[in-house]
């Protein structure tokens, strides 16, 4: 590459690295200001409270760096114009595409270092900062795992309870079997094809209640049955329930087929299986729009330049949650929500890069 591309690059990467930084020490406190009532009301401890923050940063990164990226570009190539020398190189017969080349080489490079820093750092982080908010500071029991979609949860110190699947929203769970244990041998079981939280209590519906006595089982049927002396509340099967931004692609992948088996509805998590894809090509998308938008010299200086990329940024978000939730409702295809952003603010680079004055 030309001395000058190095030049360019150089720019650019000192002011990303001081965009992420900046975006990163800004979300931390935020959040911090906004949860830490929360965190004194479950008696988390100092060093929970710092590494669960600490935790937060990769997630943190994930969501800032298209914005951090934006930045980069706008100072770097702002700067250049405004000390004249894009003008100098456009005189000296180098085009403007040309000039932003390696922009636009690094931000292809960025956006799959994103990708992959997305499907291994991020959700292992996120996983082990929702952990801590579980098992630690809300003090679930560590008791609880999930396997296939299957939630787990110790019920009585003689009883589990096994829930096919949950929807926390009406709280009410479907194939459903409390395992009653006597010295660690399944001496019985309760199993019915519903169950709903009504009155503080689980409400079970078509149910079938087997014993095992030696070899032989016995088995009989029940109408609606209630059980009153359950432990587990709704909210301990919602906190065992898989987070987006806890699961890679793959992950996100298998969990769709589970849910499909089960005859559950995966929309919402299709549309979120999409976004892994089309988020970290944001920051190609920006790129596009900001480097030839900076190309050209303006008064502002840092201000104008911070405020556009606000502006950009913020303009892209809201779009991408249109379409998320267009996507959860139904109104579009899962593929067409998650990337429609990236193509309403792809048209948009390609004509300030194509109209701009070269």
């Amino acid at each position: 590459m030309r001395l000058l591309d190095w030049y360019l690059l150089k720019k650019y990467l000192v002011n990303l690295l001081f965009a992420v930084i900046a975006w990163i020490v800004l979300f931390e406190v935020i959040t911090m200001i906004e949860q830490i009532s929360r965190f004194i009301d479950y008696g988390a401890t100092l060093q929970q409270f710092m590494l669960y923050y600490l935790y937060f940063v990769p997630y943190v990164i994930s969501m800032t760096l298209p914005i951090a990226a934006l930045l980069g570009v706008l100072f770097a190539v702002s700067h250049m114009a405004g000390h004249n020398e894009i003008v100098a190189q456009l005189s000296a017969g180098v085009s403007l595409y040309r000039l932003l080349t390696p922009l636009f080489i690094a931000a292809v490079l960025l956006s799959l270092l994103s990708m992959v820093f997305n499907e291994t750092v991020v959700p292992k982080a996120n996983r082990v900062r929702l952990d801590l908010e579980r098992y630690e500071i809300k003090k679930n029991p560590r008791n609880q795992t999930r396997l296939n979609n299957n939630i787990y949860v110790q019920d009585l110190p003689n009883r589990m309870l096994a829930v096919k699947f949950f929807n926390n929203k009406k709280n009410t769970a479907t194939e459903v079997s409390f395992l009653m244990y006597d010295s660690g041998r399944l001496e019985g079981r309760i199993d019915a094809r519903s169950m709903s939280w009504q009155d503080s209590s689980w409400h079970l519906r078509q149910v079938t209640v087997r014993q095992f006595v030696r070899e032989e089982e016995y088995v009989r049927s029940l109408g609606d049955t209630v059980i009153r002396d359950s432990r587990v509340l709704p909210k301990n099967l919602v906190d065992l329930q898989p987070k987006p931004e806890e699961m890679g692609y793959m992950e996100l992948d298998a969990y769709i087929n589970e849910l499909q088996a089960l005859g559950a509805n995966p929309r919402k998590w299709l549309v979120e299986r999409e976004l892994k894809i089309s988020m970290p090509f944001a920051i190609l998308i920006v790129t596009l729009i900001g480097a030839p938008f900076a190309s050209r010299k303006r008064r502002g200086g840092t201000g104008l330049n911070f405020a556009i990329s606000l502006l950009i940024s913020f303009s892209y978000f809201i779009v991408i949650r249109i379409g998320q939730v267009f996507g959860h409702q139904g109104a579009l295809e899962p593929m067409l929500a998650a990337w429609l952003a990236n193509l309403i603010f792809l048209l948009l680079g390609l004509y300030i890069l194509f109209t701009v004055q070269k």
